[in-house]
Parts: C-alpha cells; sequence; structure tokens
C-alpha cells in the first residue's frame, strides 16, 4: 500500500475517499466508491479543488468548464465525466475510474529495451485515438451548434490503454471552445511545450488542426522511440517547436513506409493550412500506410497485460488494500490519514537528460533570439508546479494575479530627501562606459571577416562499396558508371595516361552533382551558424527511391557535432534521383 497522505476529507458528497491519486499546483485527484444496496459499490475518480483555493473564481470557472465540455461528450475512447457536484463550498467532478497504463511509460520501456512498436499496435491506438479527436472536435450542443472543441494537450501522458485494451483520451481540462472566454484568454500558452503546435505556442487562436499536429508529435514517437522536441529547457522545446528541422523518421525506423513518413511530414507542418484538415483524414492515411491490420481490443489487452502485468498487480493490490482499510470492521478503517496510490516511477513529461526516452538530434544552440525570450517569459507566467502521478493534473494551468498597489495611509508623511550629486556622476559615468562599449563592438564588427564561403567539389576518390549494396558508387560531379575493376599493377589501365599535347575534356555534370550543389546555400548557412567546416569528406547513400539513406561525414568526430548535425539534416532531406541500385555520393566541402 502507498505511503500515507495528508488528512483529508473522508467524503465528498455521496463519495467515499478511499486514496490520494496525485496532487497539482490546484487540484487533487482522489479513488472514490460509491456504495448502495444490497452490497452494491463502484469505484471512480473525484477531482476537486485544493481547500485553500475553493472559493477562488478563476479556478471554480475552469473546473465548471471542464465538466460542462466532459458533459457533453459520450465517446468509448474518451474518459467520462459522470458528475459535477458541490458539497460545504467544495467543488468536485466525478469521473470513470481507469486500470491500465498511460503510453508515456510504455514509450519509455519500449526506448530503453530498443524494442520498436509492431505496426499492428501504433496503427490500433492511432485509430481510437483519432476517433475520439475527430468526435470531440465535430460535437455540436443540443440546438445544433458547432462547439468548435479543440484538447490542446495531446500527449502520450494523456492517451491511457485500459487493460480491456481501449485506448482513451484523458483531461479536457484546458480544451478550448469555440468563443468561450470564462477560462481562456487571448495570448495565453496551455499545454505541454513539446506538443504544442507552434500557433499555440505563440499564443494565437487554434483550431482541431492544432490537436492534428499534436497527434502528430506523438505517432513520430511511437515510432522513432525518440522525443521529437522534448530539450534539456522549456527554452530549448519552445525554439525546436518553432525552427528545428523534422528529421526523417526512418533515420530512427528504417522499415517505416515512405508513405508514413509523408503524412507524418504532412501533420507536423508548421503551417496550419498544410496539415491535415481533421484527426479522421490524419489517422486514416496512417492506417492505410503502415499496410497492417490495426490490433484489435483484445490484441492490445493482451499486449498491456503480457508487458505490464508487474505494475498492473502492484496497483490492483494498493487499491484493495485501500478499500479493505475503510471496510467497517477493520483496525484501521477510523484513521484520519489517506493512503496515496502513485507508480514507482512518478516523472512528468519534462524529464532531464538520464530519461529513458531520449530526444532527436537537435540542432538549436543555445543562443536565444529576443522574440523568443519574450514568448517564453510571457507564456511562463502563471506556470502551476509540476504535477506528481500518473493521472493527468486537474487544471491545465492557471495565470498568476500581479500584486495590489495599496495606498498609503492617510495622514502618513512623505519625507523629502536633499539632491545628491552622487547620482547623476554615476549615471555619467554608465553612459560613458556604455559608449565606451558600443565603440569596442563597432570597432570589432569593422575588423571582422566575411561569412565563411563554402565550396563543394567533387571526391577525388570515391567512398568503398559496402559488400551488402550493389556495387555502384557516384561522386558528385560525375557520371553514374559501374566501378571498373583495377588493372594488374604491371599494366596501366584505360585511361591512366595522356598523349602529348592532349587535353582531358571538362566533366559532364551529374544530376547527383545538381542536387547537392541546390544544398549549397543551406550548408552555408549551417556553417555561419556554428562555424566554418574545415576540409569534410561528405558520403551519401542513397536508396532507390532517391532518398538518402545515410549520411557520413569525414573526419568522423564531426558526425556528433553541430555543425555536423547540421549538415546532416540539410542532406538528409534533399532527393536525388531514382535509380535501380542504391548509390553512393562522396563530396567535398571546404571553406572558400
Amino acid at each position: 500500500m502507498g505511503s500515507p497522505g495528508a488528512i483529508a476529507p473522508a467524503r465528498l458528497g455521496r463519495y467515499e475517499l478511499l486514496a490520494r491519486l496525485a496532487t497539482g499546483g490546484m487540484g487533487e485527484i482522489f479513488l472514490a466508491r460509491l456504495e448502495g444496496a444490497a452490497g452494491f459499490e463502484k469505484l471512480y475518480v473525484v477531482k476537486r479543488i485544493l481547500p485553500h483555493l475553493a472559493d477562488d473564481a478563476r479556478f471554480r470557472g475552469m473546473l465548471i468548464a471542464e465538466a460542462r465540455i466532459a458533459s457533453k461528450m459520450s465517446h468509448a475512447n474518451i474518459c467520462q465525466v459522470y458528475e459535477l457536484g458541490e458539497t460545504d463550498g467544495q467543488l468536485y467532478i466525478v469521473m470513470e475510474y481507469l486500470e491500465g497504463i498511460t503510453m508515456l511509460p510504455l514509450l519509455r520501456r519500449s526506448s530503453k529495451e530498443n524494442t520498436p512498436l509492431d505496426f499492428g499496435f501504433v496503427g490500433g491506438v492511432i485509430q481510437q485515438a483519432t476517433d475520439a479527436l475527430h468526435y470531440a472536435h465535430e460535437l455540436r450542443d443540443r440546438s445544433g451548434e458547432y462547439l468548435g472543441i479543440v484538447h490542446r494537450d495531446v500527449t502520450p501522458s494523456n492517451i491511457f490503454l485500459a487493460e480491456s485494451g481501449v485506448a482513451k483520451i484523458l483531461d479536457f481540462g484546458i480544451a478550448k471552445v469555440k468563443d468561450a472566454s470564462a477560462h481562456t484568454q487571448t495570448g495565453t500558452v496551455k499545454g505541454k511545450y513539446a506538443y504544442m503546435a507552434p500557433e499555440q505556442l505563440r499564443g494565437t487562436s487554434v483550431d482541431r488542426r492544432a490537436d492534428v499536429f499534436a497527434l502528430g508529435v506523438v505517432t513520430y514517437e511511437m515510432l522513432a522511440l525518440r522525443r521529437l522536441f522534448q530539450r534539456k529547457t522549456d527554452y530549448l522545446t519552445f525554439r525546436a517547436v518553432m525552427e528545428q528541422p523534422i528529421p526523417d523518421v526512418r533515420r530512427y525506423r528504417p522499415d517505416v513506409p515512405d508513405a508514413v513518413a509523408e503524412a507524418l511530414n504532412k501533420a507536423l507542418d508548421r503551417d496550419p493550412d498544410q496539415r491535415f484538415a481533421t484527426a479522421r483524414q490524419f489517422g486514416s492515411t496512417i492506417l492505410d500506410a503502415l499496410d497492417k491490420r490495426p490490433w484489435t481490443q483484445g490484441e492490445l489487452s493482451d499486449f498491456v497485460k503480457s508487458s505490464f502485468s508487474s505494475e498492473i498487480h502492484k496497483r490492483s493490490t494498493e487499491v484493495a488494500a485501500a478499500i479493505h482499510r475503510t471496510k467497517p470492521g477493520t483496525a484501521s478503517s477510523g484513521r484520519a490519514t489517506m493512503p496515496l496510490i502513485v507508480p514507482e516511477d512518478p516523472t512528468t513529461e519534462e524529464h532531464d537528460e538520464e530519461d529513458e526516452f531520449p530526444s532527436v538530434e537537435s540542432t538549436v544552440s543555445d543562443g536565444p533570439p529576443l522574440e523568443v525570450l519574450r514568448r517564453q517569459a510571457n507564456a511562463n507566467s502563471g506556470q502551476p508546479s509540476d504535477f506528481v502521478g500518473s493521472t493527468p493534473p486537474p487544471f491545465g494551468d492557471s495565470t498568476s494575479s500581479s500584486p495590489a498597489l495599496k495606498p498609503l495611509p492617510t495622514g502618513m508623511g512623505i519625507p523629502v530627501q536633499k539632491r545628491s550629486l552622487v547620482w547623476p556622476l554615476l549615471a555619467i559615468a554608465m553612459v560613458a562606459i556604455a559608449g565606451g562599449a558600443l565603440f569596442l563592438v563597432w570597432k570589432q564588427m569593422q575588423n571582422q571577416g566575411p561569412p565563411p564561403v563554402v565550396n563543394i567539389t567533387a571526391s577525388p576518390n570515391p567512398p568503398p562499396t559496402p559488400p551488402s549494396l550493389p556495387a555502384a558508387v557516384v561522386d558528385a560531379g560525375t557520371e553514374v558508371a559501374k566501378p571498373i575493376e583495377p588493372p594488374p599493377p604491371d599494366k596501366p589501365g584505360p585511361g591512366s595516361g595522356t598523349k602529348p599535347g592532349s587535353t582531358t575534356p571538362p566533366r559532364k555534370q551529374s544530376p547527383y552533382d545538381v542536387v547537392i550543389q541546390r544544398q549549397r546555400s543551406k550548408i552555408m548557412a549551417c556553417a555561419q551558424e556554428h562555424g566554418a567546416p574545415p576540409k569534410t569528406r561528405v558520403v551519401l547513400v542513397i536508396a532507390t527511391n532517391g532518398k538518402t539513406k545515410v549520411v557520413s561525414l569525414e573526419p568522423t568526430q564531426l558526425n556528433s557535432t553541430p555543425l555536423g548535425t547540421c549538415i546532416k539534416n540539410v542532406l538528409s532531406d534533399a532527393t536525388f534521383p531514382t535509380a535501380k541500385d542504391e548509390m553512393h555520393v562522396a563530396f567535398a566541402v571546404t571553406a572558400g
């Protein structure tokens, strides 16, 4: 059984509180029981505002708004809300109790064990999640008016896999309704940064396509077993969402079908107009592209039970102990303290670099653009404390109220001080120092040389062809040709010498060279941001469909540097001509 918690009320309305499941900055969640005639009993989850905030009109409005939204929804893949009640001034909502796990611990374990998720599993979860979101997005009130609901917090911790194999969307606590103003203000940023669409991060108006973006991030992470945008700090996460090139998911899972990668790219487009218009469109495209039957509820149930049997058994034991503890006649039935039931690893989305669920390679540097810093400062104002527990937070976030200005007491004299020469002299000195600093900066800028220029030339020697790949090698600036066997040492090969006075005709530019030269401006941008490259040899392996399969830099230590990562991202997005066999392309990058 969990460790004892703080003193808590034994009942809220008709519901007996058995154990505390989680506590956040504004609310707390309990396991509760409703008893009826002839020994009937049923477990529920009760969410309430913290006692010291119970009279705050803002928090009451947020809880009421969540209950109103949830009361309109009745879908098998959405966590149900049954009641909004009030007892002794305490507002609370009653929700269904679920046994199972969220996607977050599942992704962490799979990533740690390097065990890819079956395409059928991914398809089964995405099918149910998109059905739930599309239902919420299309919801209308009784008069037929479109509600325009947007979840705004679709994350792995808000997709729950029940033991029965049903996937549930949790926590519509920060959901947005069209034209609603009770709990959503223009410019307010709500949600977890790593799963927020760019327009949501900017605090502008959002629609259902923001949820499509978030579900695209979750789908990418289910396939790659890497966090797409999560970084060590909120600032770097902001920049990753706004600026980071989306790595090809096949870099981390090569067997992902091309159509799935294209669907993810569309869902993750930073322009909402370029994304899928609905969650259903995104789900249908993914299911068709996976080209594998999505798992049924029974198959999902078997997977959850077999993979997390010990965790589910432990939690069931704790729940049973909490129920037994409150039974009349037991030794502990009169205790005022309440057990706390939490998972063994009560971590949140924002985990540090030691997380078993690592992020993709990043080219985002620590240099903060002023505009992003301002957005971060505005977005971070009034953020609640981290939430402990596996159940989603009672509320999305809050806005901090500014301290009020209190008038001076009547009759209090205001002392008038004599002017001093110290402050004017100090101001003059500071102005002089600032002027000198500006002069030095200007001088340094005058002495700076022009930005680095990148030259791309053909490599003198083609890279060796691995035995497992077809024997075809291409150098940038050369025609595609089968390799010529080297002649014996005592016999010169064809073309090994030239006749006196003959001239070597210029080599015809190959289509591979054309594509590489088109990336020159992007590679130059990498050099300007991360420093001019030394003489670097780049080797590409190009698949038969023209997609870049492998990018390798020599010397090899450049591969792990920001410059090398930037160049690799640029070349990974390039599209080359199709061919019958996989091709190797080699070229040199130098600073000119």
